[in-house]
C-alpha cells in the first residue's frame, strides 16, 4: 500500500498553489491574519508571498520541499529550508515592507521582525539550518504531513550535526515541540495597539542534533 503522502522538491510550477496554501492555512488558524490582511482585495496576500517569498523556491542556500497526497497528485503544504553556506552575501540595510493597500503594515512589521534581534544573535549561518516557511493546508493538518515536512530538513540537518532555529506561531508550536525543537525566547506583540484583542506570542526555537540532545541527556 503506497504511502499517503510524498515529500519532493519544490517547482516553480509549484509556486502559485503554494501562495494559496500559506493563505488559506494562515486565514484559518493565525489569529493576527484578519488584523493585518483583512481589509486587503483578495488575492494580495497569495501576490506578497509570491513576489516576497516564494520565487525562486529553490536558489543556493535554501531547498523547498512539498508534500504530496498520493491519491490526487494535490500539493498540500510545503517546508523551505535556509542552507548553511560558506560566503554570506553582504547587503545594505533594508528599506522596510512597502505600504500595500488595505495592509497593517506596523504590524505585519513587528510579526516578522520581532525575533530579528535573537536570530541576528544565534544563526551562524555558515554551520546552522533555520526553517523559513512551513505550511500544510488546512484540510490536511493533524494528519502528519507537518511532521513529514519537518523531517525533509531535519534529515539533511543530522547529516552534519547542525543546529536548526525556526520561529513560531502560537498554534504551530506543539508540532515543532514534538519533533525536537525548544522554546529558546518569547516574543509578544499586543495586539490591542493595532486593533485586536490580547497578545500574540511568536517563539524563537532551537532545535540540536540528535546525538547532542543525547550526550546533554
Amino acid at each position: 500500500m503506497a504511502a499517503p503522502f510524498l515529500i519532493r522538491l519544490g517547482q516553480e510550477t509549484d509556486v502559485g498553489n503554494l501562495s494559496r496554501i500559506m493563505t488559506d492555512a494562515f486565514a484559518a488558524t493565525d489569529p493576527v491574519y484578519p488584523l493585518i490582511w483583512g481589509a486587503s482585495a483578495p488575492g494580495t496576500h497569495e501576490m506578497v508571498a509570491v513576489k516576497g517569498l516564494l520565487s525562486p523556491l529553490q536558489k543556493e542556500g535554501q531547498v523547498t520541499y512539498v508534500a504530496v497526497d498520493t491519491s490526487s497528485q494535490k500539493v498540500v503544504g510545503f517546508a523551505m529550508w535556509n542552507l548553511p553556506r560558506q560566503k554570506i552575501p553582504v547587503g545594505g540595510k533594508g528599506e522596510g515592507i512597502p505600504d500595500i493597500p488595505g495592509v497593517n503594515i506596523k504590524l505585519l512589521d513587528e510579526k516578522f521582525n520581532g525575533t530579528q534581534k535573537a536570530r541576528s544573535r544565534d544563526v551562524d549561518p555558515t554551520t546552522d539550518f533555520s526553517l523559513s516557511l512551513c505550511f500544510v493546508h488546512p484540510e490536511y493538518q493533524r494528519k502528519g504531513v507537518g511532521s513529514l515536512l519537518l523531517q525533509s530538513g531535519i534529515e539533511r540537518a543530522e547529516e552534519v550535526r547542525a543546529k536548526i532555529w525556526l520561529t513560531s506561531t502560537p498554534q504551530a508550536m506543539p508540532t515543532y515541540q514534538k519533533n525536537g525543537w525548544e522554546v529558546k525566547e518569547i516574543h509578544t506583540i499586543d495586539l490591542e495597539k493595532y486593533g485586536g484583542k490580547g497578545r500574540y506570542n511568536r517563539a524563537w526555537m532551537l532545535r540540536l542534533p540528535a546525538q547532542t540532545m543525547h550526550e546533554m541527556a
